[in-house]
């Protein structure tokens, strides 16, 4: 199992992102411009909790011997798990498969009222089962996951 931590300030209040996570229109945009395509988003509410399901096509640059196992793009769900209410906090479970690989992440978020802006802790955590490569396969998760959270962060930071 490998994990990773991320931690932001964001000068827009905790709601506007929250709503960078949840609202399908800013979903969309902010995935499309991290080089997704063949997105699919549904938002319900569940519990209590409101649910943002991803299906989508990601980029991987990977080399050597995992390019056979992983190849250029892969295939990925997404579902994140938010509570909270207006103001903040906000917690999401998040969790997400590759399609057609015996690995998975799973991870926290957790928005904050920060002052006029907010505060946003990321978790992940990775796990494969695949013999022998698992640990390198984990480790390339996490590596992608890290960069693709920090572009996340960036983009809502900017457009969010």
């Amino acid at each position: 199992m490998k994990s990773s931590s991320h931690s932001h300030d964001f000068a827009r209040s905790v709601d506007a992102v929250y709503a960078a996570f949840t609202r399908p229109d800013l979903v969309r945009a902010k995935l499309e411009a991290l080089g997704s395509r063949d997105i699919e988003i549904d938002v319900t509410e569940e519990d209590g909790a409101t649910v943002v399901t991803i299906h989508r096509t990601v980029p991987v640059n990977v080399s050597g011997p995992l390019q056979a196992a992983v190849g250029d793009s892969q295939k990925v769900r997404q579902i994140e798990r938010w509570r909270g209410a207006p103001g903040g906090p906000y917690t999401a479970e998040v969790d997400v498969e590759p399609v057609g690989m015996p690995a998975a992440m799973r991870g926290e978020t957790v928005l904050s009222a920060n002052g006029t802006g907010c505060h946003c802790d990321a978790t992940m955590e990775a796990h494969c089962a695949i013999p022998l490569m698992g640990g390198k396969i984990e480790k390339l998760m996490i590596s992608d996951s890290d960069a693709k959270i920090e572009a996340e962060f960036a983009w809502i930071a900017e457009h969010g």
